[in-house]
């Protein structure tokens, strides 16, 4: 009779952060994440499978499985990614000394065009969120150290006498969900069922316009 042994999970672990060392291993990785980034916007987060990342992957399911526990983890991945991307693109106006509306409006700019690169996890985070709850913890401490961010950009401009009495971090809170929804809805949904001019740059100026004058303004 054949024993059955069971691998401890630090183990499952370790030998996963080796697969990923070598270069083979982060090819076959990040061709898993391309392959999730195409099947999520294709057909959605919650239709995926991952037998459909693997075959779009070119890879097999025992394959997936030695990266990935489930498609959840696999998201996860790819919105610390995006989490990454956006926060540099966030940063780097800041850096160039632009004065602090310009280099707003250039952040903003910055986490428009992120999102259309990678629509296909974004639609995933979307749709995860509102009904994983695993998933959503991880994805709201991602969330938190962009919204520490723009929180305390709101209390420097308060200090310098802008957006008097408002709450730094709820305001912070209902800009970055504005941000996010808007983008969900024109690049995600293909826009709103109401016609309208627009453009690329005629969402990153209205979107620009709505964060200058949240916190740009004196009473």
């Amino acid at each position: 009779m054949r024993k059955h042994t069971f691998t401890p999970a630090r183990k499952v672990e370790a030998d996963r952060a080796d697969k990923k060392v070598t270069r083979k291993g982060r090819e076959t990785d990040e061709a898993l994440r391309e392959a999730a980034r195409k099947v999520f916007a294709r057909d959605g987060y919650l239709n995926a499978k991952i037998s459909d990342i693997a075959a779009e992957a070119g890879k097999s399911v025992a394959s997936f499985y030695n990266y990935y526990d489930t498609k959840a983890d696999l998201l996860a991945a790819l919105a610390g990614e995006f989490h990454q991307e956006a926060t540099e693109m966030a940063v780097l106006p800041y850096r160039r000394g632009l004065s602090r509306e310009a280099a707003l409006r250039e952040a903003v700019a910055g986490f428009w065009r992120t999102y259309s690169k990678r629509r296909g996890e974004l639609i995933g985070i979307f749709q995860a969120s509102m009904l994983e709850e695993e998933f959503l913890d991880r994805w709201l401490d991602i969330r938190a150290e962009a919204l520490q961010r723009i929180a305390a950009e709101i209390r420097r401009a308060q200090a310098d006498g802008y957006c008097p009495g408002i709450d730094p971090v709820l305001t912070a809170s209902a800009l970055s969900a504005m941000l996010e929804h808007f983008c969900y809805i024109w690049q995600g949904q293909g826009g709103e069922r109401i016609e309208t001019a627009f453009d690329d740059e005629r969402a990153i100026d209205t979107l620009a316009t709505v964060w200058v004058k949240s916190i740009y303004w004196r009473p």
